[in-house]
């Protein structure tokens, strides 16, 4: 029997409705010569339905009136029979070691009993099935030659020794194909069996309430996708029915908050949340940053926003020497730590070395060799795992921006791979208070600023701290780097069109942090003191 399903599109049935038929009562059944054309469902929803609540009453309501899913991101099986996990790692390496084609790849497969449905009507459309998969991985893995690719067997041999001979239980599949329902992230070898099951002929129906697409990037372009206006984090499946329900004033207020700043200039806390940050770094004069300092982002030139990215224009400048005018010197610094989101420093380095080899982490955090951001939030060494998704997804893709990018020098006679590996494992070290200043970081208001204090007892910056100080503020974060004694700190391993600077009109090689504070402190005492004398003479005067 051979499938030849039409993917359904709505129009005066809703999809529910198809999907809860046998396939006889739908739109498209025709049966004829070992061919069985048949409308089948199959959909990729990005997004929510109105709201968060209203989504969990809906997904709680769809699994729950009587449509035999298959919740497949569901206590999936980990288990595989150890001969077969040894029969499989035998053909594959039996194909590295003298490379075969796709029809003796699957007549091995079927020989050593790793296939489901082999003594069943459907064996030959399971084998055609797996023959397009194959020709589909090819491409993806030129050869079917790759250390992903175990995984990716291992779990389709699992999974398909596990569903299939369950489904072809529960009756024909030409009166019900099996009914899969995804719901959330999932991994690679989670994505190449759900392509499986289309390319099958199942009704496959996939939700992402957070708008990422899980095909993507493995290239898998032909599958059926819906993207909806509104979207939300992932929230836990509602197995049971929500005990939370939204009151008629909250679903008001949301309506009146989504007409009123959705696709406008209008500003409203954490509208930015899930965007990914791309930093403008601002070109000013010495007086300017001050100024900028103290300006909310939204209110800076150049901030905006486009397509899931916010442009944030940002601070990233060295000052060489000190004011001629000592006492605003300290007390501009003063301004600069008291600042509601600071991080200051005077010891270096920022940032310990990462003495972990980082090649099989980055290995596996990617995909074809380039680092995948879904895959790095599933590493166990990830460290950012508390902050909420939004935050996370920036700080990956950001971190792959800065690894692709030529911003930081190589070492010489380092090899690409080996410096990349360098900042992959640096930037899983990022400081915990800078961390927590990120948590507090609404991207489009007041932006964390970390100052740099260069005294010349301190010791000298390092390349980890360039490497620091260059991420944060790719993340958004204001840097400040002053010198007293003007010598060199990040330049050594930075391109030189990124950092601003600024030189005074001294040199010094004996002003600490500590010094400038007091005697901005000082400055401070004498103003409060002048105006209590002032308010004193005033009264007499009365």
């Amino acid at each position: 029997m051979r499938f030849m399903p039409h993917n359904f599109a709505d129009s005066t049935k809703t999809w529910e409705e198809v999907i809860n038929a046998n396939l006889y009562a739908r739109p498209i059944y025709l049966q004829n010569d070992g061919e069985l054309q048949y409308t089948r469902v199959a959909k990729q929803i990005l997004g929510i339905y109105d709201n968060e609540y209203d989504m969990q009453e809906y997904l709680y309501t769809l699994t729950n009136k009587g449509i035999n899913w298959t919740l497949l991101f569901h206590n999936m099986p980990k288990v595989i029979d150890p001969l077969k996990r040894t029969e499989i790692v035998n053909i594959l390496q039996m194909h590295r070691e003298s490379p075969i084609s796709i029809n003796r790849f699957m007549a091995f497969f079927a020989g050593k009993q790793l296939l489901p449905l082999m003594d069943t009507p459907y064996r030959d459309h399971f084998v055609n099935t797996l023959r397009s998969w194959l020709e589909f991985l090819q491409q993806r893995y030129p050869g079917l030659i790759s250390n992903q690719l175990q995984r990716i067997f291992l779990d389709f041999v699992k999974w398909s020794d596990h569903f299939f001979p369950h489904w072809a239980e529960q009756g024909p599949f030409e009166s019900a194909m099996p009914r899969v329902l995804w719901y959330g992230p999932a991994k690679e070898s989670e994505v190449y069996f759900l392509y499986f099951l289309y390319l099958f002929g199942c009704d496959v129906v996939i939700f992402e309430p957070d708008g990422q697409d899980i095909f993507s990037p493995f290239h898998i372009t032909d599958f059926p996708t819906e993207v909806l206006s509104d979207k939300t984090e992932i929230f836990d499946f509602p197995f049971d029915k929500p005990i939370r329900v939204q009151t008629i004033t909250s679903r008001a207020s949301e309506q009146v908050n989504q007409h009123l700043y959705n696709n406008s200039a209008l500003n409203y806390p954490w509208k930015y949340a899930d965007y990914e940050t791309r930093t403008r770094i601002l070109n000013t004069t010495y007086d300017e940053l001050f100024l900028l300092s103290e300006a909310q982002l939204y209110l800076r030139e150049g901030f905006g926003d486009d397509e899931d990215v916010v442009y944030l224009p940002v601070l990233f400048t060295k000052i060489e020497g000190v004011s001629a005018d000592l006492k605003d010197y300290a007390h501009k610094i003063q301004k600069l730590s008291k600042r509601e989101l600071a991080y200051t420093a005077t010891t270096f380095p920022l940032l310990p070395l990462q003495k972990s080899n980082m090649q099989f982490h980055m290995r596996d955090a990617s995909t074809n060799g380039r680092l995948d951001v879904e895959k790095m939030l599933q590493l166990t060494i990830w460290p950012y795992k508390n902050l909420q998704l939004g935050a996370q997804r920036n700080i990956a893709k950001t971190m792959i921006r800065l690894i692709d990018s030529e911003y930081i020098q190589p070492l010489p006679g380092q090899s690409r791979e080996v410096h990349e590996q360098y900042l992959f494992g640096q930037l899983l070290l990022i400081p915990e208070e800078i961390i927590r200043l990120y948590q507090q970081f609404d991207y489009s208001f007041t932006n964390p600023s970390i100052g740099i204090f260069k005294e010349e007892k301190s010791g000298q910056m390092q390349r980890q701290d360039a490497v620091l100080l260059l991420f944060v503020n790719m993340l958004g974060m204001d840097v400040f780097i002053f010198s007293p004694g003007g010598s060199l700190s990040i330049e050594h391993y930075i391109t030189g069109q990124l950092l601003n600077t600024h030189r005074l009109e001294k040199i010094s090689f004996d002003e600490t942090l500590s010094q400038l504070l007091n005697v901005s402190n000082a400055e401070d005492d004498s103003r409060l003191n002048l105006k209590s004398m002032f308010k004193r003479i005033s009264k007499k005067l009365k």
